[in-house]
């Protein structure tokens, strides 16, 4: 069984900068496999000679071009890590090219038009399109810089949140707008209608009857 999906690794080098180290993270696809005779098969293939029982083995995407050549290998739970060669088999190749990240949604926009994604998704009914726009839209409420990197994961165990790359002082705590409840929302829209006055003349002179807050009243004209 071929498992693959996507995860984050930190980078390895660090630059300095004012006495302080700044990291960066890349988020690079993996594909996970756990069936032993596939494993077998993909290292002798490879001519990684591994130590010891391997349960599981990963691959690595490092090139970010799809799973091959200068891409790395990982074994558990020895942890052993190889590089792939140049040299890979066409049975292999053909193998790695199906390993494709299921359900996979990626959005590359200007900030231009990223602005028109909350509208479009609702319109059209886009769940994955739609999560992206309310990021989109908290990011730019509450952040008025330009460079923002943000990740998030979920599992069974919890969630984990990472913001780095960002301007501190271009941060600004806003409170979130009013919810407001259908019931009152239909409400709102009964009362705020214009009033209706209409005026009559009988024997008692002129009469002016109105609307106002639901309440039908008369008065004498004015």
């Amino acid at each position: 069984m071929t498992k693959v999906l996507a995860t984050a690794l930190l980078l390895s080098t660090a630059v300095q900068v004012s006495r302080a180290q700044q990291f960066d993270q890349l988020t690079r696809p993996v594909a996970t496999l756990t069936d032993r005779t596939q494993i077998r098969a993909m290292l002798d293939a490879l001519l990684i000679p591994a130590i010891g029982q391997v349960d599981q083995a990963q691959v690595v995407d490092v090139t970010a071009n799809g799973f091959g050549p200068n891409d790395l290998v990982v074994l558990y739970p020895s942890m052993e890590t190889y590089e792939i060669g140049t040299d890979v088999p066409k049975p292999l190749q053909q193998s790695m090219k199906s390993w494709e990240i299921a359900a996979d949604y990626r959005l590359d926009a200007t900030r231009q038009e990223a602005m028109r994604i909350p509208v479009d998704a609702h319109l059209d009914q886009d769940a994955r399109a739609a999560l992206t726009g309310d990021v989109l839209s908290a990011v730019a409420r509450y952040y008025e810089g330009d460079a923002f990197d943000l990740r998030m994961s979920q599992d069974p165990e919890g969630v984990r949140l990472e913001i780095w790359n960002y301007d501190p002082e271009a941060l600004q705590y806003r409170a979130p707008p009013g919810s407001v409840r259908l019931d009152t929302l239909w409400q709102a829209f009964q009362f705020a209608a214009p009033a209706i006055v209409m005026a009559f003349r009988d024997a008692s002179g002129c009469i002016e009857t109105y609307a106002e807050a639901g309440q039908i009243h008369t008065r004498p004209c004015e």
